[in-house]
């Protein structure tokens, strides 16, 4: 293995890292893509008292030679480093590309490829998010637009994963949370191609009762394809759970409930209770949802958040 980088050892022995306190599910965190999200983890370590298990990684759309590209600098960046890898997959680029041509193999070389390449850069334990947040309409491979399509193309890339020499890749179903344009479990594409079962949730709500943290708490439980569903339908078919996004902050639509303590204590302990593998905290400020903790505008979450997960004290 090949050495790691000073500043994560730094800051190892300055937080004097220990095992977690709140669960034994690999704790991940996206601050950014490849080398921007390295040299903005020290900020989450020492938020957090702790590295993280895991880091997340997206790609480029515009071209399959980008998307490759992409996860080729992005793994390049983080070389040397423990962290495990959730890789978010798409479907399809951002156009010119059907869930049909994909279903029918038009788009086949590239991911076996992107296996290929994985694997040829160590991380052939990879989670792979293939088609995450397929339930809603903000990206090209909208399950809605051709369910029948979706689940056939999704077979048929789990298939190509599965063939690379060497690969021990982690496939995660992986909706958002709610119903959105169609309801998850009609696209579902199979216990054998499917090893986790995702759900990517933001502390975000229209409702006004929701202005209590306890009230809206309970309905990130209840709501129809939230927490309470995602156990329940991974434990019927008998798969661990991943929270491959999550988190808690603000958006310009008014929807984020922003520092919120309760929401963090509350996840931890779900967490916990439940068979979740992994969980990825958005430690980020994306235009549409900043949820960054380790920047110091959300204190109260921060603090819960490293009671939480931080070291054992």
């Amino acid at each position: 293995m090949a050495s790691r980088p000073l500043f994560l050892i730094a800051l190892t022995l300055a937080v004097a890292v220990l095992p977690s306190a709140a669960t034994a599910a690999e704790l991940f965190v996206y601050r950014g893509g490849g080398c921007t999200g390295r040299d903005r983890l020290p900020a989450f370590i020492a938020m957090a008292g702790r590295e993280p298990d895991g880091v997340v990684a997206f790609t480029e759309r515009t071209s399959w030679q980008n998307m490759l590209n992409s996860v080729t600098w992005s793994i390049n960046c983080w070389a040397g480093t423990p962290y495990r890898v959730s890789q978010a997959v798409p479907m399809l680029l951002d156009k010119g590309t059907t869930l049909k041509e994909g279903a029918d193999g038009a788009y086949d070389a590239h991911f076996a490829q992107l296996g290929r390449n994985l694997v040829a850069k160590g991380r052939a334990n990879a989670y792979l998010r293939i088609g995450w947040e397929f339930n809603g309409d903000w990206y090209a491979w909208s399950a809605a637009k051709d369910p029948e399509s979706f689940v056939r193309y999704f077979r048929r890339i789990v298939k190509i994963f599965r063939s690379v020499p060497g690969q021990q890749f982690q496939i995660v179903w992986n909706p958002a949370r709610g119903q959105q344009k169609i309801a998850p479990d009609r696209v579902y594409p199979g216990d054998d191609v499917v090893d986790v079962i995702g759900l990517d949730l933001y502390n975000s709500s229209w409702r006004k009762e929701d202005v209590d943290p306890e009230i809206r708490w309970q309905n990130h439980l209840t709501q129809p394809y939230s927490l309470n569903w995602l156990k329940e339908f991974a434990a019927q078919h008998n798969k661990p759970i991943a929270l491959p996004e999550w988190g808690t902050g603000t958006s310009p639509n008014g929807q984020g409930q922003g520092d919120d303590p309760l929401f963090i204590r509350r996840m931890a302990e779900w967490i916990k209770a439940n068979n979740v593998a992994y969980h990825a905290y958005w430690d980020y400020a994306a235009p549409d949802y900043n949820a960054e903790l380790s920047g110091g505008r959300q204190p109260q979450s921060a603090k819960a958040f490293r009671e939480a997960f931080g070291p054992a004290e």
